[in-house]
């Protein structure tokens, strides 16, 4: 059975302003793709946003697991003057690392439409809607349909992205949530990988 994170699963914690969070105006609320890092106690230590901006965590955030980097959406505010961030929602995306194709489950294929998608550091990244009623759990993952090398020696891997659909879920309404490839799973495996998702194949270079 594959294990599925399913976004967007919204961390426990504790958000409040002290303060230090106004200097005559509030900073502005931004909603960016990070990465979380849990400690041993199972909270949340750290944050990286995909631009390399890291920061330490004064907030008590709990997660279900320890010792994980976790793949999130995160709703922040960042203060100029104290040069300290303050986090309001923080969500895990669908991140998997891809399975094999033989090992896929076989579960009713499910609909989906992409709206927009773009590389990063260590990612593909997409955002994508889809219809429920919530009437079950909609399963997300990422499946490698090959790994090849060619004659002049270059490694690509085709990954495609797969959404499975409960049974009986009507498409009665529209959410949309963010997932993403990790391409640093290749990194020492390939040197190019094409996701393909929503009818589009993007393109990662890993080198």
């Amino acid at each position: 059975m594959i294990n599925i994170l399913f976004a967007v699963v919204l961390l426990s914690g504790q958000s409040s302003c002290s303060d230090d969070d106004t200097s005559g105006s509030y900073p502005s609320m931004k909603t960016e793709l990070a990465e979380a890092f849990t400690g041993s106690d199972k909270t949340v230590k750290s944050i990286q946003f995909d631009d390399g901006r890291s920061y330490n965590l004064s907030q008590s955030i709990s997660s279900s697991t320890a010792d994980t980097l976790l793949r999130c959406i995160c709703s922040y505010t960042y203060n100029e003057d104290t040069h300290h961030l303050t986090v309001y929602s923080l969500g895990v995306v669908t991140s998997n690392y891809p399975t094999v194709s033989d090992s896929i489950p076989t579960g009713q294929p499910g609909n989906y439409k992409l709206i927009s998608s773009w590389c990063s550091s260590r990612y593909i990244n997409a955002y994508i809607s889809y219809q429920t009623t919530d009437q079950g759990k909609h399963s997300f993952y990422f499946v490698e349909d090959s790994l090849k090398t060619y004659p002049d020696g270059s490694r690509t891997a085709y990954v495609s992205f797969f959404h499975e659909q409960p049974p009986k879920d009507p498409e009665s309404y529209t959410k949309k949530i963010y997932v993403s490839l990790p391409t640093y799973y290749y990194q020492s495996k390939a040197d190019t990988v094409h996701l393909s998702i929503g009818g589009k194949v993007v393109t990662a270079l890993l080198f």
